[in-house]
């Protein structure tokens, strides 16, 4: 009885409590899903008004608003908003040069016992589910639970099953009290488990599955798991010595999402880079109808990676031959992983990675005041970590060690990233010496860890080693000058002079580029200096020695890669990954196999089985793309039909006449042109698009070497009876280019059903653009 009065007492003194206050405080909100910037970090309900913090981290120079349409939602009622501070209501806010804001919105008064609402812009950015950090629902609902002795996530509870050993088991049958005691039947895979839910008392319940022994659980109340119970003294992650084989499973839930987020797609997206091909790699796990996935990802060693990042974009770190399990429930808006060791990435949902990254832009500042500006920012990072690790003393040494890590790298790759802003792309010796003692030297390992690394890792070698090509010298004059000695190619005087004529001129006109700081006239200018009479006549003789100058170059080429990363402070696994990335990228470029004497060194020098991995798998892909037979493909067509015809626009009416009476889509790519290529990988959706209106594809290359052309026409499969292309000899390619102006590329021309050009903007790479214009010229009446 006695019990009985101090618990009445308690609630009756709680709930006086609640009415002598004029407000509630949510301090630390959790947030179930956002598609917005806004970041709800306090809200405060009073009797009169309910006020809302929220904090922006975004780009300095860039703008902001919040609408005077924004409100809350709340108990099916809308709460428009009042009033700003911090930043001004309904007008446009440019960010500072600090890329953060605090403000705070006040709205009308949302009801002091509400626990969930949503703070939206109609038709815009919304941010869904914010609830208090310590709220707790009443019976099982939507509850997850971890073992009080470990700190390790144990069980989740959901009407629509149980998240149990890293799997989502149906429910079979549930007996279930108001206070969340009773039993639950779970099953997955023909095999069933009993589990048993026990009162609460003090916070915890003893939770018992199958017949493990009984677990002492308490409530997962906040977004993340709270700190664990003790310390971890393990250092240092996976390394499996780079190899080719390896994969990491990511199982999970997206539960409960909104209508917002499922109009995102309906699979999960894992994005991680690749360290040997220096490119962000997409995985893609498709979802079922309640939002579960599950996907195996190729790791070449342990890495950071990004899941979902078109919806929350959850930064975390996986190492090769584990199993994940990943909720992110976007009602409660827990995201927790639950596995056999997963204390680190739970870690890092809790106290979340410590970004220090900036851009110098040009004409923004000068090189020294980045470097004060970053030097603050990885400064106040680094206090930042300090307070965590006070505040939270069993962190564990390994969640040290990365945030450490990934500080440091994000400092070296945006101070290495700012020579892109800066004249010659060269950085004071002083700057660079600050990247190289504080940063280069002090790499976290392995080195594909932390995703910003290689991009560290290309820019600071290819900085260091760019004073030693203008040193060397182009490879290919040097490639010209050696075989010439050597007997291997033979040249007249004349044409001797012409090469180095070229060379001089490309040195001049570098300089000239360094000058000028508009993109497009710099590329213009490269543009036409490679229509001039110089540039047309090095080009002709860089075709007739083609092959064995690539072969030359190439040889030159590993030498000095390798020399660049061992004089860079590269130990022997980074100058294996340089080759390997270098010798990647070569293929790339190229489009074609390199020789095998080529690929024989290279094999020598890449002990990495994950590098000659895909060193070798990128030749094979193009050995059989060479192989494969185009004889009998109408496509292709030969210079011969045209021959004879000269001038720019006789050209074009002669190689358009057989299309008269349809709409010929021209493009004028290269096969050195990355933007070219990217866009002839998606012909199969624009020719599928053009499909109903009889369009015909024109493709005309410039300066492209017969196989490349081939193979780049051969690997996207453009081809079809309504495709044609043309490699014309430079004289007449350049005569069709200069008669369109073209100054970029790729570039592209619609030509009429009268084979007139129209003055139009016909880029396939804005399809709905392009099929609105094209079906207003087939169909003019519709």
């Amino acid at each position: 009885m006695k019990l009985r009065l101090i618990a009445l007492l308690w609630v009756t003194f709680a709930v006086v409590g609640t009415w002598a206050s004029d407000s509630v405080v949510w301090h630390h909100p959790v947030v179930g899903y956002t598609h917005s910037i806004v970041e709800v970090t306090k809200v405060v309900l009073h009797a009169d008004r309910t006020e809302v913090s929220c904090h922006v981290h975004y780009p300095s120079g860039y703008w902001i608003q919040i609408l005077r349409t924004t409100e809350l939602q709340a108990d099916g009622r809308n709460f428009p908003v009042r009033d700003a501070s911090g930043i001004p209501l309904g007008e446009r806010y440019t960010m500072p040069e600090s890329d953060e804001v605090d403000f705070t919105l006040t709205f009308d008064a949302v009801p002091l016992g509400t626990v969930k609402m949503n703070l939206v812009e109609p038709g815009g950015w919304a941010v869904y589910n914010i609830r208090p950090e310590d709220y707790r629902p009443e019976g099982m609902e939507d509850t997850y639970w971890r073992d009080v002795r470990t700190g390790d996530w144990f069980i989740g509870f959901s009407g629509d099953g149980v998240i149990y050993d890293g799997k989502v088991w149906s429910v079979v049958s549930r007996d279930e009290r108001k206070d969340g005691r009773g039993q639950w039947v779970i099953a997955y895979g023909g095999e069933q488990l009993a589990v048993e839910v026990g009162k609460e008392k003090r916070g915890t319940r003893r939770i018992t599955v199958g017949k493990k022994p009984v677990v002492e659980c308490s409530l997962i109340t906040g977004a993340a798991l709270p700190d664990y119970p003790v310390g971890d003294l393990r250092e240092g992650f996976k390394d499996n010595g780079y190899r080719a084989d390896d994969s990491v499973t990511l199982m999970g839930w997206m539960k409960d999402m909104p209508a917002e987020a499922w109009e995102k797609g309906r699979s999960v997206e894992i994005l991680r880079n690749n360290i040997f091909t220096d490119k962000q790699e997409s995985f893609v796990a498709a979802m079922d109808s309640t939002g579960r996935f599950s996907v195996r990802v190729p790791l070449v060693n342990t890495s950071e990676i990004y899941i979902d990042i078109g919806r929350k974009g959850i930064n975390t770190v996986v190492e090769p031959g584990e199993t994940y399990f990943l909720l992110h429930d976007f009602s409660t808006g827990h995201v927790l992983f639950m596995g056999e060791d997963v204390r680190f990435q739970n870690e890092l949902q809790t106290h979340p990675p410590l970004y220090v990254d900036g851009y110098l832009r040009k004409g923004q500042g000068t090189v020294d005041e980045f470097r004060t500006q970053m030097e603050d920012k990885y400064r106040h990072a680094v206090e930042e970590l300090s307070r965590r690790v006070e505040a939270h003393p069993h962190l564990s040494r390994r969640y040290r060690y990365f945030m450490e890590s990934f500080a440091l790298t994000g400092l070296g790759r945006s101070m290495m990233q700012a020579r892109f802003a800066v004249p010659d792309w060269q950085l004071p010796e002083d700057y660079v010496d600050f990247v190289r003692t504080k940063v280069w030297q002090r790499p976290s390992k392995p080195y594909t860890l932390c995703q910003n690394f290689g991009i560290l890792m290309r820019d600071y070698i290819g900085h260091s080693s760019k004073a030693k090509d203008k040193a060397r010298g182009n490879a290919v004059f040097n490639a010209f000058k050696r075989l010439r000695q050597q007997g291997e190619i033979s040249m007249t005087e004349e044409e001797a002079n012409t090469v180095e004529a070229y060379r001089l001129a490309i040195k001049e006109l570098q300089e000239k580029l360094n000058a000028e700081p508009s993109d497009s006239l710099r590329q213009r200018m490269v543009v036409e200096f490679g229509k001039s009479d110089l540039g047309q006549r090095f080009i002709s003789l860089f075709k007739r020695f083609e092959d064995v100058l690539n072969e030359e170059v190439l040889a030159d080429n590993i030498d000095f890669w390798k020399e660049n990363a061992e004089s860079a402070g590269c130990d022997s696994i980074l100058c294996q990954i340089h080759l390997a990335r270098n010798l990647y990228r070569q293929i790339d470029n190229i489009r074609k196999p390199l020789p095998d004497r080529m690929m024989a060194k290279a094999e020598r020098e890449i002990r990495l089985e994950g590098g000659w991995d895909i060193v070798s798998r990128e030749q094979e892909k193009y050995v059989a793309i060479q192989n494969r037979d185009l004889s009998g493909v109408g496509s292709l067509k030969s210079a011969e039909d045209v021959k004879d015809v000269t001038g720019g626009e006789a050209l074009l009416r002669k190689l358009t006449e057989p299309y008269r009476g349809k709409l010929v889509l021209l493009d004028i790519w290269g096969t050195w042109c990355r933007p070219c290529k990217e866009a002839l990988s998606h012909s199969h959706a624009l020719f599928e698009r053009m499909r109903p209106y009889g369009v015909v594809f024109l493709y005309l290359a410039n300066g492209s070497a017969e196989d490349s052309w081939k193979n780049v026409i051969k690997q996207y499969d453009v081809l079809g009876d309504n495709v044609v292309h043309y490699n014309l000899p430079d004289d007449q390619q350049q005569a069709i280019e200069q008669y369109l102006g073209v100054n970029s590329f790729p570039s592209y021309r619609l030509i009429g059903v009268d084979g007139h050009v129209l003055d139009v903007n016909a880029d396939p790479r804005n399809l709905d653009a392009l099929e609105g214009l094209v079906k207003r010229l087939v169909l003019p009446e519709q």
